[in-house]
């Protein structure tokens, strides 16, 4: 069980792993694909095992007395991926591990697809790609275009396009969504091997979170079989967009909570860098303090709650809008601190200011997560806020 004590404890292990993340992160930044060299340090090493069970050869992140801890709730997940966001979260979203697709994995597959899954990070460091967007669909499940077409043979074969999908081109296995029928309950969840005909990976440049090298997938007469469909032991009702959708709930407040690492990394620049402020700049910082402390309870609670009921996310909802504004409004208010000039003369603070820009669109944009609220807030299932 986690308790305060529990997570001075977490904050301090990360803290840890966080200095290394911030050594390589400008680095990382400009040359994505050197994350190769760094793989014997021992942040990205304990990233490459988060989230992955015990009974599957996982080793812990914390281990504190007879606890041990690995990242599979989603409070523990918050409070490590705070403090490594600080660090950096370009590095951080760009190690390796089988980051978002675990999740998928622990809820629909059975115990063939999950040796398979996590033996991949048992043998070094690996990537897991989680394939939903698409081009000009973006998150939305229900218009995947992306087809599992059954032959009258029984062969299968995977076609369409993932875009915007993060370490796509370094992934060893993967999770793709796609489309058997026209129906919602025709959404599958198949598992992939890049290695395979069929599969090209293209990386795109970006602005910020470098490291993450977000990519452009295709898949072309891939095949597939029936092993490799997600959830096949379970109803279709639990299959596929079920999936997507408790997953999205479960990594939403990791979202908020690396925003709000980023936004904390930013202000303690500042409060480092600067020691003489006027009356109403010591305001603002107090005003700034108090923010992200509310916005770092908001956060925890939201993951605990989710980690009660994976069907309850608008508090979650309403962090990640918080925490994604808040690091936009803080990367920038850091810079004018700074001066003018700190563009240039402070490249964290560029890097930051630049990265700070993509929690808006992850896990949902804003006008998602307020429809998520209001819907709540509809259906009466909003006890606070």
């Amino acid at each position: 069980m986690i308790t305060p004590s529990t997570i001075a404890v977490f904050e301090q292990v990360m803290k840890q792993y966080a200095a290394e993340l911030r050594q390589i992160g400008l680095t990382i930044d400009q040359e994505p694909d050197r994350i190769t060299e760094f793989l014997h340090t021992s942040s990205l090493q304990a990233i490459n095992h988060m989230m992955i069970p015990p009974e599957y050869g996982g080793q812990p992140i914390v281990t504190i007395g007879n606890d041990r801890y690995y990242g599979l709730t989603s409070l523990e997940r918050v409070i490590t991926i705070e403090q490594l966001a600080a660090g950096d979260a370009g590095v951080f979203l760009g190690g390796p591990g089988p980051s978002m697709s675990s999740i998928v994995m622990m809820d629909l597959g059975d115990e063939e697809q999950k040796e398979r899954f996590y033996s991949q990070f048992m043998k070094g460091p690996a990537w897991a790609v989680f394939a939903l967007s698409e081009p000009e669909k973006g998150s939305d499940a229900t218009e995947i275009s992306t087809r599992i077409t059954r032959h009258p043979d029984h062969t299968m074969e995977l076609t369409g396009h993932k875009f915007y999908i993060g370490n796509g081109h370094r992934a060893s296995i993967g999770l793709v969504f796609a489309q058997t029928n026209r129906t919602p309950l025709g959404i599958q969840a198949a598992i992939i091997d890049p290695s395979k005909p069929g599969f090209t990976a293209t990386p795109l440049d970006t602005m910020g979170l470098r490291g993450l090298r977000l990519s452009h997938l295709q898949f072309q007469s891939y095949s597939l079989e029936e092993k490799d469909i997600l959830g096949r032991h379970l109803s279709p009702t639990k299959r596929g967009l079920w999936g997507a959708l408790r997953t999205f709930h479960r990594m939403r407040p990791s979202v908020a909570a690396l925003a709000l690492g980023v936004a904390q990394a930013a202000y303690d620049y500042v409060t480092e860098h600067r020691t003489v402020f006027t009356e109403r700049e010591k305001t603002g910082l107090e005003r700034l303090e108090i923010r992200l402390h509310s916005l770092r309870n908001m956060i925890r609670h939201a993951a605990a709650e989710i980690d009660h009921d994976a069907n309850k996310g608008y508090l979650a909802s309403l962090s990640k809008i918080r925490a994604a504004s808040l690091a936009e409004e803080v990367t920038e208010w850091a810079l004018d601190m700074m001066g003018p000039g700190s563009m240039l003369e402070h490249p964290l603070l560029n890097k930051w200011y630049r990265d700070a820009r993509a929690f808006e669109f992850m896990e949902g944009t804003t006008s998602i997560q307020k429809i998520n609220v209001f819907q709540a807030y509809a259906n009466g299932k909003m006890q606070h806020v």
